[in-house]
């Protein structure tokens, strides 16, 4: 082409269309029987809920820079494409869309509408890759709501709960009282807010408390050990105004003298020092709240308001009762649900979870080269700081189904059989009877599982895991995250 040939403006849309006209995917294929060493990166999966943005441009620019740099230094390297299809992301997209909630819906019709959401982005996700030139292995892309790759989450969840990791429990939770499910620690993002801080007399005893509305749920009033002003007084009831109850007072360490009075009562649940009292102490359990974040029973004439509306309420009646003293404004960091930002309540409720062993996560890490190196510390600070077992149940619909039923004879919990994998419980039933009482009626388990039940076995799916011994091709080598 002569210089007079060339446009005079570079039309960059027809020059990539020409070379991608060109491309051969399979010129990126993984070799299966290759003698060449393997270079396997577990790519994260990313949630197709919308349209890729630009972290996600420039995360794959990175994994592409290594996969195009490993296949010229003669590695056979696979670089695969999943979709983390599960879970409240989609959920809550499909509920915006529509303007609905789970509830309004039947579970068949909700669960049709996020896959029919989930298949069109991934759709336009896998475009949008192809157009910037990635140089993806297709031949390896997986989707984590299709049956061959749940079933495995279903595998893992049942040897996990064989071998002792996994166990059901009521305890409290992080709890979205709008999604209507437990979240994990992990799915709370924190904001800033502001609040009132509200004094009242407690039968004769100040405290000021930003939540008023749980004052059926006080077990205890707690005073530092310390505190001279308190000290003749622990041991003592008092009568919960309002509510009539009697509590007692207890001595803690833990409860900051400066704040407010000094006195602080302990609800069932405020917060996470709440649950660590109510633990420490062996206090009743009251339950203020629903799941659906509505006053319970236990609230009296309150019964059915939101918090929101019973802290109105309460604060109300207590400056008719003239034991409202003074409310202070103050700033609060609250915890909100990572999907749909509503603030987090802490419920007890029945739930499954994995139990969570710090120094066999740490000794795990320390195996593993991290870059940059800083990584690792703030992993083990996280594992050596965590409080609380995983919880791995959520109450909505489309995720993976817990593969469990209950006898409704004798409460026998009945497992399927590993190569009747997958299974909806709520649709298919035990293949036997009951073990325990003979009986063949069941109910299935209606919670799912986190999300991140799928996604923590990508590294297993990639590298050809299929439920029997090591996979072919494990370890991968590389995990890219973002940040």
């Amino acid at each position: 082409m002569s210089l007079e040939e060339l446009p005079k403006n570079y039309d960059f849309a027809a020059v990539e269309k020409r070379w991608l006209d060109q491309w051969d995917d399979s010129d990126f294929y993984f070799e299966k029987d290759s003698k060449k060493p393997q270079y396997v990166i577990d790519t994260p999966p990313p949630y197709p809920t919308g349209k890729l943005h630009i972290g996600h441009a420039l995360n794959w620019v990175y994994m592409d820079i290594i996969a195009r740099y490993k296949r010229m230094t003669g590695f056979n390297v696979m670089f695969p494409q999943g979709w983390d299809c599960h879970g409240l992301p989609t959920e809550v997209k499909v509920e915006e869309i529509h303007n609905i909630t789970k509830n309004d819906v039947s579970r068949e019709e909700f669960r049709r509408m996020c896959r029919e959401l989930t298949v069109e982005n991934i759709e336009k996700m896998r475009q949008s890759l192809r157009t910037m030139g990635f140089s993806v292995d297709w031949s390896n892309e997986y989707i984590t709501m299709e049956p061959y790759y749940y079933g495995k989450t279903q595998l893992s969840f049942l040897r996990m709960l064989k071998a002792g990791y996994i166990y059901q429990d009521e305890h409290p939770v992080n709890f979205c009282t709008r999604c209507e499910t437990a979240i994990a620690f992990a799915e709370v993002s924190y904001y800033d807010g502001e609040t009132f801080l509200n004094y009242f007399d407690f039968d004769g005893l100040e405290i000021a408390t930003t939540r008023p509305e749980l004052l059926a749920a006080c077990v205890a009033v707690a005073v530092h050990p310390d505190d001279d002003r308190y000290k003749s007084i622990v041991g003592k009831t008092l009568k919960v105004p309002i509510f009539g109850h009697e509590v007692t007072i207890i001595a803690d360490d833990a409860v900051d003298m400066e704040f407010g009075s000094g006195a602080v009562m302990i609800c069932t649940f405020g917060d996470k020092t709440d649950v660590f009292w109510w633990k420490k102490h062996h206090l009743p359990l009251r339950k203020a709240l629903t799941p659906k974040g509505t006053l319970t029973a236990l609230c009296g004439k309150y019964e059915g308001m939101t918090a929101k509306e019973g802290r109105a309420a309460i604060l109300e009646d207590m400056r008719e009762m003239g034991i409202l003293k003074d409310q202070k404004k103050i700033q609060q960091r609250v915890g909100g649900c990572w999907r749909c930002k509503t603030p987090i309540e802490i419920l007890s409720e029945r739930q499954w979870f994995v139990k969570v062993k710090g120094d066999e996560i740490v000794k795990a890490a320390r195996e593993i080269k991290w870059y940059p190196e800083h990584m690792l510390q703030r992993l083990e600070n996280w594992a050596e700081q965590m409080e609380w077992d995983w919880c791995i149940s959520r109450q909505r619909l489309f995720a993976t189904p817990i593969p469990v039923w209950f006898c409704d004879e004798c409460g026998e919990m009945i497992l399927p059989d590993e190569e009747d994998l997958p299974i909806d419980p709520t649709i298919d039933k035990p293949k036997h009877a009951c073990p325990k009482c003979g009986s063949t009626s069941f109910t299935g388990e209606t919670d799912v599982l986190d999300t991140w039940m799928d996604s923590s076995i990508t590294d297993l799916h990639v590298t050809g895991w299929d439920g029997s011994g090591m996979p072919p091709y494990f370890p991968a080598q590389i995990r890219p995250q973002g940040h």
